[in-house]
C-alpha cells in the first residue's frame, strides 16, 4: 500500500494504467552490470562480462476494474552484447549458460495490490546465473505500476514499504515522484533502499564447512519511467542499482572481511508495434 507525502499540483487525477486484456506488448531489456572487490584495504575490478539484451513478449490476461492487471510473458530472445577486451573463451562459455533462456516463461501482477514477477528457472540453473536473472526480475518489477490510490498532479511523492524475499531477505522503501502527466503517458522518477540484518551466508555461497560466514547487503536503485495509459510495462524506464554486500568470517585468523559492489544498469524500451 502506498502512503502519499504530497499530492502534488492541481489539476489532480488518478493514474489507473488500462491495458487491454488480450493485448500483447514487447519490450526489450539491456541490462549490464560490473562487480568491485573490495579486501585487505585495496580494491579491484572483477573481470568483465557481456551485457544482455532480453526481449519479452507480454500478454495481459485480465484487467479489475481497480487497475490490477495479472499477465505472463515469454522471453523471447537474448543476445549478448559483447565490449572491447573480452577474452572470447569466457563469451563463449556465458552463450552456452543462457542457451536455455529463449522461450522461458513467467507470470505476474501489477497495480495498487503490489508488483510482482516470477520467472519460470529450471532447477539445474547455475548458482551465478540464477542471481542474475532474479536480480534482473527484482529490477524489473520495481518499474512496474507504481501509482497510489489517491488523486495526485504534478509533483507529487508516494512511498511504499518493502519487504525482501529470497535467500538475504531485506527490507526498505520505494519513493516515487510524478515528474509529467498528460491524458495519453505519465513520468516517474524512483528511489528505492533496502538493507538487510547481518545473517548467515546462504549456503550455496558459503565457502567454509562450518557455515561461520555472515553478510549484510545494502541496495540502492533508481531511475526514470514513462508508461503509456494503455500499456502494462513503461515505454521506457531507465535504472542504475548498486548492492553492496559486506562479507565477513570471524573464525579465521586473521578474521576475513570481504566487500562486493554490483553495480547495474537496466534499460526497458517498448519495441514500436
Amino acid at each position: 500500500m502506498s502512503l502519499v507525502v504530497m499530492q502534488g499540483r492541481e489539476p489532480r487525477r488518478q493514474v489507473v494504467l488500462r491495458p487491454q486484456p488480450g493485448s500483447t506488448q514487447v519490450v526489450i531489456a539491456t541490462h549490464s552490470s560490473s562487480v568491485t572487490v573490495e579486501t585487505a584495504g585495496s580494491s579491484r575490478p572483477a573481470p568483465r562480462v557481456p551485457a544482455t539484451r532480453m526481449t519479452f513478449v507480454i500478454r495481459v490476461q485480465s484487467l479489475s476494474l481497480e487497475g490490477d492487471a495479472r499477465y505472463d510473458f515469454t522471453l523471447d530472445a537474448v543476445d549478448l552484447l559483447v565490449p572491447p577486451g573480452v577474452a572470447g573463451p569466457h563469451v563463449d562459455e556465458m552463450r552456452e549458460s543462457l542457451a536455455f533462456l529463449p522461450g522461458l516463461t513467467g507470470k505476474g501482477q501489477s497495480g495498487r495490490r503490489g508488483n510482482t514477477l516470477d520467472l519460470n528457472l529450471p532447477a539445474s540453473l547455475a548458482p551465478e546465473r540464477r542471481k542474475e536473472l532474479l536480480e534482473l526480475a527484482k529490477a524489473l518489477q520495481f518499474v512496474g505500476n507504481p501509482f497510489p490510490q489517491e488523486a495526485i498532479g504534478l509533483g507529487a511523492r508516494w512511498e511504499s514499504p518493502l519487504y525482501g524475499v529470497g535467500p538475504v531477505p531485506a527490507q526498505g522503501t520505494a519513493s516515487f515522484e510524478l515528474f509529467s502527466m498528460d491524458e495519453l503517458q505519465v513520468g516517474t522518477r524512483f528511489l528505492i533502499q533496502q538493507t538487510s540484518r547481518n545473517q548467515p551466508v546462504p549456503a550455496e555461497y558459503q565457502t567454509r564447512p562450518d557455515g561461520s560466514e555472515r553478510m549484510m547487503v545494502r541496495s540502492q536503485t533508481k531511475g526514470e519511467s514513462l508508461f503509456r495509459m494503455d500499456r502494462l510495462w513503461p515505454a521506457r524506464s531507465e535504472m542504475e542499482m548498486r548492492v553492496q554486500a559486506d562479507l565477513s568470517s570471524e573464525k579465521e585468523d586473521p578474521p576475513r572481511r570481504l566487500r562486493l559492489v554490483t553495480e547495474v544498469k537496466v534499460l526497458l524500451e517498448e519495441k514500436p508495434a
